[in-house]
């Protein structure tokens, strides 16, 4: 065979591989994909479909020299709203702030040594990246005040310093009372220290006197007898059940189950709302992370300080002592939560203006409010004039203070729902009375932000025709956007 035709039939060969290769197979599969995606129909713009594309904003820190700054405190705050998103600088001096929401901001830049620094207004469009470019901070001058930040333990020695100086018309300790919403948990030591100061108070003796004496004029727990010695008895037991309830039930529980043995003043609200908080605070009581929980503290405490009690009470009055002093503290507890909550705050001195209840968080009018609904609609709810639930999307805050959390609920009726497009994707719902549930408090909601009454809103959103019954199903995680309708006070969240 001649070395031509083996050089042909090489060439050959080689031709008929790379047309049958995995390569070429690749490209054409990549061919007939692409062809296929082309075909398909394009996705809905955000924007078109009704929601805003948040922006962000990025830039670096640096100071006069021009040296990158590291750790840099960076607060963005929405001028409008009064929202805000924090930030450091990272080893190369930059920040980036996301999933910023458009409209109008400041900026707020702090560094170790260095003067504060707050730009002028910056605007953020829906999905734009705002580049700040370089910021430079001054050094801070000799005469400028440096802010320390104290721990939550200073924090919380400071507050109690000001609650050990409240005093019922001058005399009597209010020690165990808050009239600030959200203040710091104390730490064990700090329980002790109040329970302790209150047992030690001057008013506490005189108290345990003034009973005892009462007692021994009625001739009460007679196995003590009378004279010095019947008083002193007497003496002894009030003053033991005063001292136990504060020691058990104010320090060592409450540092056993983290809770906090303090009464909160709500101070705001309906008459309804504060006699309801006066009342459960017996038995349900603030923990030390600030949620919710059953007062074992007061519970059990008030239960070991009665059995205690048996120690020293006459053996005559054993049967009955440990549930009538229960049942008398928790009478005693429940009376004075409800007259701290409406009349001591007026005859209590020495009160903190920085504790002053009465200087409220106010949610204002126009605020607004965005909804996202929870559980699906169809049409035979529709009909019923059923109640749709929603949950807040984006939490509401006051002056850079938490009131509303995201996640709260609300609830409007749906009164009416039909059809607004031929295909059946559309769908115009209109609901009525619709509210926010933020505590015990119902805040009314509108549908503009400027006009009053606006109490129906009507909304389109995407939905489906069910085949065969044409009912329409309302799908969960439809928006709604809509607006506080009027000013009302509230107070931080727990």
């Amino acid at each position: 065979m001649s070395l031509s035709f083996r050089c042909a039939m090489i060439a050959v060969m080689i031709s008929v591989c790379t047309l049958f290769s995995p390569a070429q197979n690749v490209s054409r599969n990549a061919e007939l994909k692409l062809a296929s995606v082309n075909e398909l129909p394009d996705a809905p713009d955000p924007v078109s479909a009704g929601v805003a594309s948040n922006g962000s904003v990025r830039g670096t820190v640096s100071d006069a020299d021009g040296a990158l700054t590291v750790g840099a405190q960076i607060i963005l705050r929405n001028m409008e709203t009064l929202e805000q998103s924090t930030s450091a600088t990272n080893d190369n001096g930059a920040f980036r702030i996301d999933a910023v929401r458009a409209g109008k901001y400041t900026i707020t830049v702090s560094a170790k040594g260095f003067a504060s620094f707050t730009s002028g207004e910056i605007v953020v469009h829906s999905g734009e990246d705002v580049d700040l470019k370089s910021i430079a901070l001054k050094v801070a001058q000799a005469s400028e005040n440096i802010v320390v930040a104290l721990s939550k333990h200073e924090i919380a020695e400071q507050q109690i310093k000001e609650e050990e100086q409240q005093r019922l018309v001058g005399i009597f300790p209010q020690f165990f009372i808050s009239y600030k919403w959200d203040a710091v948990p104390l730490s064990p030591s700090q329980k002790f220290e109040l329970a302790w100061k209150s047992s030690i108070d001057p008013t506490t003796f005189v108290f345990a006197g003034a009973v005892a004496g009462y007692e021994q004029a009625r001739d009460n727990l007679r196995g003590y007898g009378q004279g010095m010695q019947g008083f002193g008895k007497r003496y002894g037991a009030n003053y033991a059940d005063s001292f136990s309830s504060n020691m058990i039930g104010g320090a060592i529980l409450p540092s056993i189950f983290h809770e906090d043995p303090r009464y909160f003043v709500k101070g705001t609200g309906s008459t309804r709302s504060r006699i309801l908080h006066a009342m459960e605070s017996t038995f349900v009581c603030r923990a030390d992370n600030g949620r919710s929980t059953p007062n074992i503290s007061l519970m059990l405490g008030t239960y070991a300080s009665a059995e205690l009690s048996r120690l020293y009470y006459p053996s005559t009055s054993h049967s009955d002592a440990t549930l009538n002093n229960m049942m008398l503290d928790f009478g005693i507890n429940v009376m004075g939560d409800l007259l701290q909550e409406f009349a001591y705050l007026h005859i209590t001195t020495h009160v903190s203006q920085k504790m002053d209840i009465n200087k409220h968080l106010i949610l204002r009018e126009g605020t607004p409010v965005t909804l996202i609904v929870t559980e699906d609609v169809n049409a035979e709810d529709v009909q019923r004039g059923a109640y749709v639930s929603f949950a807040l999307a984006r939490e509401i805050k006051v002056g850079g203070v938490l009131v509303v959390k995201a996640g709260s609920k609300a609830s409007g009726q749906v009164i009416s729902a039909g059809k607004a497009s031929s295909d059946g994707k559309m769908i115009e719902q209109k609901i009525h009375h619709l509210f926010l549930v933020v505590g015990e408090e119902q805040v009314p909601l509108k549908s503009s932000k400027n006009r009053a009454g606006d109490t129906d809103f009507y909304w389109l959103s995407s939905g489906i025709v069910a085949a065969g019954d044409k009912k329409i199903q309302i799908h969960a995680g439809t928006v709604l956007s809509a607006y506080v309708a009027a000013d009302i006070s509230l107070h931080p969240t727990q």
